[in-house]
């Protein structure tokens, strides 16, 4: 008769592989978007194993035949405990779940089915040692692999990905192979789980399901993480219209210098002329008319934020030109934690959205507001536009420039990401609205 110290060991190491290995690689891509600090985290880990531990203990000496529920209420406790520990949409977490489960279920096969092989005595007995030894193999050389895969090609793509759409489906992938495999494997079949895992056919067909689920995602997370990238590229391209609209600013001052420079060497001349004919009446007219011809140089300040300021003021001037009312209340400090970079493109995507539904309206208005608060800047902008709007299918607005998405309303959305911020977007008949808040690092 086996000790019982030693049967129960027996178990808490097989609970033990069967649960912590699997959680640290669900919760790696998302080490980052923890919603309690990593301390913290560690604690709940630590409890969270040995609850597990005990309801391993539980189903394998005490559920009288209820092992099925047992697990059942492990797995959702499982699942709870991973939505919780991460701020991450559900897409994501049920996607990785589920993807990390296939995992565990081929290396819990695999391994029963290795052990009837080498050791078919043990094996048709429940969380014998060598099951354990064989389980720890097997997950060595799945976890190495997987792990890397989830640090070189799936965190990229979780963290990259610009919106939480894609992921609202994309969990669909891994449930399908779960249940593609569950089917052929446990459904409508007179043997037990514990014969089905000996076969060697099942886990061979584990394997290959397996396999086959990992290129695709592997396809899916490379895929996300290209769309990543050329939205960064986006955003760094309109960085760039932006520095290229102060230099054009300031190209446009220096060359309205040099005509004025220019000029008033003829108008000295002139006015010394009619100075020496003592034509003092014709002098004055001439000097009103040289004042009210001189532009005012007076440079405009919406805000005190410099970056800001200067994207404001260049479509003031392209709203002015185009017969646009604009309108601005600001209030934008020039030391905020926001990245300059990032504060330019945000208002320069809004603003640049604002003056071109005008233009295509032949007129209108814009409103701007800005104001800062508890470390939080809040704006909005609202514009006159056409009253024609299409959406996506995920309810997104359909950019006008071109098919899918709008370029600078995704943009938008990336940015108020980074500062954990929220943004809106609606219509009311001949308006509409965009407003915009981010909080400072």
């Amino acid at each position: 008769m086996m000790p019982a110290g030693y049967r129960i060991a027996e178990i808490l190491v097989y609970s033990l592989l069967n649960f912590l290995p699997f959680l640290i690689l669900a919760l790696y891509p998302f080490r980052n978007r923890l919603r309690f600090s990593r301390s913290v985290t560690g604690l709940l880990i630590v409890l969270m194993t040995a609850v597990q531990l005990g309801l391993g203990v539980w189903a394998a000496l005490f559920s009288n035949g209820r092992a099925g529920l047992v697990s059942m209420v492990s797995t959702v406790l499982y699942a709870a405990f991973f939505f919780l520990s991460v701020k991450i949409s559900w897409g994501k977490a049920l996607f990785t779940l589920l993807m990390i489960s296939n995992t565990a279920n081929l290396a819990v096969v695999g391994s029963k089915c290795i052990e009837g092989l080498l050791f078919p005595e043990l094996a048709v007995q429940s969380y014998r040692w060598s099951f354990s030894l064989i389980t720890f193999l097997v997950e060595i050389v799945f976890w190495i692999p997987i792990f890397f895969y989830m640090k070189k090609v799936y965190t990229p793509a979780v963290e990259k990905e610009p919106s939480g759409f894609e992921w609202k489906f994309l969990w669909l992938i891994p449930a399908t192979f779960y249940l593609i495999w569950y089917y052929e494997i446990y459904f409508d079949s007179s043997q037990s789980s514990l014969q089905i895992s000996l076969q060697p056919k099942n886990a061979l067909f584990l394997l290959l399901i397996n396999i086959g689920a990992t290129l695709v995602y592997y396809v899916v997370t490379r895929l996300i993480s290209e769309q990543g990238k050329n939205m960064e590229l986006q955003e760094k391209n309109h960085r760039l219209a932006m520095r290229e609209l102060q230099y054009d600013s300031l190209t446009e001052k220096i060359a309205e210098a040099r005509r004025a420079k220019h000029d008033v060497r003829h108008h000295i001349a002139l006015m010394q002329e009619l100075l020496g004919k003592e034509d003092y009446e014709e002098l004055g007219k001439y000097l009103q008319e040289y004042s009210m011809s001189v532009p005012d140089d007076t440079p405009i300040a919406f805000c005190e934020n410099s970056a800001a300021n200067v994207v404001i003021a260049y479509f003031a001037q392209l709203a002015k030109n185009n017969g646009i009312d604009y309108s601005v209340s600001t209030n934008i400090p020039e030391n905020i934690k926001i990245e300059k970079t990032d504060l330019s493109v945000l208002l320069g995507n809004l603003l640049e959205n604002a003056t071109d539904a005008c233009i295509e309206n032949g007129g209108g208005k814009i409103i701007i507001r800005a104001s800062y608060e508890a470390r939080s800047l809040c704006f909005a902008v609202d514009n006159s536009f056409n009253g024609n709007t299409e959406r996506n299918a995920d309810g997104t607005f359909a950019s006008t420039k071109h098919s899918g998405r709008g370029l600078g309303i995704e943009s938008v959305k990336s940015i108020v990401e980074k500062y954990n911020g929220i943004c809106k977007f609606e219509t009311d008949g001949k308006m509409f609205y965009a407003s915009v808040m981010i909080n400072e690092k």
